[in-house]
């Protein structure tokens, strides 16, 4: 209860400051699908919302589980059809890596990716490449993370669980 509430809280405060302070992608995979819905109207299995200048926010929910996001993604390219716009939002992840670094950048912060490899089919217009850091239960974690790259640049970042 106390999670919920704290994530309603930081997605409220960021809203009503237009993004003054960012919003990182851990967060919002961690908080439970009725708390996005106050902040992200008409999220039911998947949203796609223009949070800026081209910055797009992707979310994909997991309704048969936790009613938690499995995946949530920033990206600096549409990554549907048609998003819907939103106040704006400063989405981040954690480690510093940011849309348009390029790959040795990524490398730097987060070392050496598990794997690389094409991005699945509904993903592809995001990045001809994506690094995979896998994170294992040994680790302390459940959460992966990909980088997607196009042209040797950042053009998306996405925390996800395994399905």
């Amino acid at each position: 209860m106390r999670v919920a509430l704290a994530a309603l809280s930081l997605l409220l405060a960021a809203s009503s400051l237009r993004a003054a302070d960012p919003v990182y992608l851990d967060q919002l995979i961690e908080t439970p699908l009725s708390t996005l819905q106050t902040q992200f109207p008409g999220l039911k299995r998947e949203g796609c919302y223009r949070i800026g200048n081209d910055r797009y926010l992707l979310i994909n929910v997991d309704s048969k589980k936790e009613h938690k996001p499995w995946r949530v993604a920033v990206t600096s390219i549409v990554p549907c059809r048609r998003a819907e716009d939103v106040a704006e939002l400063d989405v981040r992840e954690r480690s510093g890596v940011q849309m348009g670094d390029n790959t040795l950048a990524i490398v730097q912060k987060m070392g050496r990716p598990d794997a690389s490899a094409p991005p699945e089919t509904e993903l592809r217009r995001l990045g001809e490449t994506e690094y995979f850091y896998i994170c294992r239960v040994e680790a302390g974690c459940a959460r992966h993370t990909s980088f997607y790259i196009r042209e040797g640049v950042v053009t998306g970042i996405a925390e996800w669980y395994s399905e």
